[in-house]
């Protein structure tokens, strides 16, 4: 199976969405051309690799981390610790939702870094492991744990630079990407469908000028393949990025759309990028599996995707 259709096979339904659209596409975007990309000549915080690497570890030694279970607060209580630390505010959001195994509690955990503007960038990641009856014990090693281990090294790396961010950085750690059955208008990105319908309601949304998710950033063969419907602006932004860096050849991208964390943001006409590595293993054999273990794990890909995300952080516009 190619990884077109592996990438396909993810995301298979969400209500009115086409769940994959395939297709050539040639990028040409008015914004994209009227926003001239000259990048940020501050000095870029760099992650501690290993103090991520050690994150993911923690946070994969708390499995499953599956909705409403004793992971969830395991793993909410870990990031929550991670980021008090570091002297930062957290808030813990809590609610109910209705999904096709019934009422189930979740919970995002959110923390900011105050920067020159109010207006913010959103960057994000999901800690909950999908359920697998045939792994109860679903490790999501780099399903779910890679990204927060990165996130929490960015927020350190951040915090202890004195370099401040051009825009205020809004943190959050979501519960729910993770569908029970098909990823629907009901079932799947339970968190970030909660957040940005909240954020829209009470005018928080207004400010935020990008939705930057974190997906599978993990795997040792790193090959990052950004969905064509990301924000023109950010992917070629991000591009440049790591050709400055020198990690290019590890980023690309890809020519079908997916669904993720960033998605409830986009309809709402938020510009998003999900920087995914889906292919996970040849064909894509290790996700959802119970070989999506630490040994899988590089603290180099750690390292690449956490810098390159940062970089992005102080350019977008």
């Amino acid at each position: 199976m190619n990884k077109a259709t592996k990438f396909q096979k993810k995301h298979s339904e969400y209500g009115i969405y086409p769940i994959f659209a395939i297709f050539a596409i040639l990028i040409v975007s008015i914004t994209a051309c009227s926003k001239k990309r000259t990048l940020s000549t501050a000095p870029m915080p760099q992650i501690d690799a290993k103090y991520a690497y050690q994150m993911v570890e923690k946070c994969v030694a708390i499995a499953p981390r599956g909705n409403g279970t004793e992971g969830t607060q395991k793993c909410v209580d870990f990031i929550s610790s991670e980021i008090r630390k570091l002297s930062l505010p957290v808030t813990v959001d809590k609610w109910t939702d209705i999904t096709p195994e019934g009422h189930i509690e979740f919970v995002n955990v959110i923390t900011e870094i105050i920067g020159e503007s109010s207006d913010f960038v959103l960057i994000g990641s999901h800690y909950d492991t999908k359920k697998l009856i045939s792994v109860p014990d679903f490790a999501g090693a780099n399903d779910g744990g890679s990204s927060n281990g990165v996130l929490l090294a960015m927020i350190k790396a951040i915090t202890e630079s004195k370099e401040r961010p051009p825009l205020t950085l809004k943190f959050v750690f979501f519960d729910g990407e993770e569908c029970f059955f098909n990823y629907t208008e009901t079932d799947g990105l339970f968190g970030s469908r909660h957040l940005a319908e909240k954020w829209s309601a009470d005018g928080t949304l207004k400010k935020c000028k990008a939705v930057i998710i974190l997906d599978m950033i993990g795997d040792k063969d790193l090959n990052v393949t950004i969905p064509s419907g990301a924000d023109s602006y950010l992917t070629e932004t991000l591009l440049e990025i790591t050709k400055k860096q020198g990690t290019s050849q590890f980023f690309g991208k890809h020519s079908g759309d997916i669904i993720d964390d960033h998605t409830p943001f986009q309809k709402l006409e938020i510009p998003t990028i999900d920087i995914i590595d889906f292919e996970f293993g040849k064909a894509n054999r290790y996700w959802h599996t119970s070989a999506d273990t630490m040994d899988k794990i590089s603290i180099k890909s750690l390292e690449i995707v956490g810098n390159a995300a940062i970089e992005l952080l102080w350019n977008v516009r």
